[in-house]
């Protein structure tokens, strides 16, 4: 993918109107953190055909095959509480799901960052508190998205775990188009949260939320609890009722579906 032809039919006001297409770098979030130090503005947006170090939650591995997945991260700077940051994982999840939707898919959202197919992992999101430029911290929001790969695109121990929109639909999506508006949705739902409307993106991920209602265990570290997921509360993170009764607000951590 070229710039040029993301720029022409691009609706966006801010976020991919300075972009940056690369065929292969480290990271696409270790780029777009370096262009923050540098003063980059907010909407910056850098995409890479091939990641070599790409990585997602937990310090996972996040590969990308390069013609078909679409991996991009994008600067954003926004004015608000350490606390409140969170809000925009939910966020950005909830501008994919819509943008898959857009395409005739049916995802489901697994907190705070995953979105599935048929209980398949298609697209990872990861959100990295950057550099500070004055006053205002950077934060880079990374995504992939597997979209026309086949099964055998996938090493063989996530072909049970991952999938992409062309194993699911038996259609090749258009990059371009897709690219195009996911930056849109993203730059609706990230308003929503700087403009203090987290209660519209709460809305919406509730809708398409998979770990709602479901047993859960959850991995802090050394620390290992269960329970039942009831609900995210204003900032993002996950209302868990533990088997003792009390309420766990989830933050941080791997958070495990027990039963489908």
């Amino acid at each position: 993918m070229k710039p040029e032809q993301i720029l022409k039919g691009l609706k966006t006001k801010t976020f991919g109107r300075n972009l940056i297409c690369m065929e292969e770098t480290t990271s696409t979030n270790d780029v777009v953190a370096e262009l923050a130090r540098q003063g980059a503005p907010e909407g910056t947006v850098v995409a890479s055909e091939s990641q070599a170090e790409g990585r997602g939650r937990q310090g996972r591995k996040w590969s990308s095959t390069a013609g078909e997945s679409l991996t991009f991260s994008v600067l954003l700077r926004p004015q608000l509480h350490a606390d409140e940051l969170p809000g925009i994982t939910l966020a950005a999840a909830v501008a994919a799901a819509k943008t898959l939707e857009d395409f005739q898919f049916n995802p489901q959202i697994k907190w705070p960052n995953d979105l599935l197919l048929e209980g398949r992992k298609v697209c990872g999101i990861l959100t990295e508190v950057g550099p500070k430029k004055d006053t205002m911290a950077a934060v880079v929001l990374g995504i992939g998205i597997n979209m026309n790969q086949a099964s055998l695109g996938f090493p063989s121990e996530l072909r049970k775990i991952a999938t992409s929109l062309y194993r699911e639909s038996g259609r090749k999506t258009d990059r371009i188009r897709f690219f195009q508006k996911v930056l849109l949705r993203l730059e609706e739902s990230y308003h929503w949260v700087i403009e203090r409307r987290f209660d519209r993106v709460l809305s919406e991920w509730r809708k398409r939320s998979v770990t709602l209602g479901r047993q859960v265990k959850v991995v802090q570290g050394h620390r290992v609890f269960y329970g039942h997921a009831v609900d995210a509360d204003e900032k993002g993170a996950l209302l868990v009722r533990t088997d003792v009764g009390i309420i766990e607000c989830v933050t941080s951590a791997d958070v495990q579906i027990l039963q489908f």
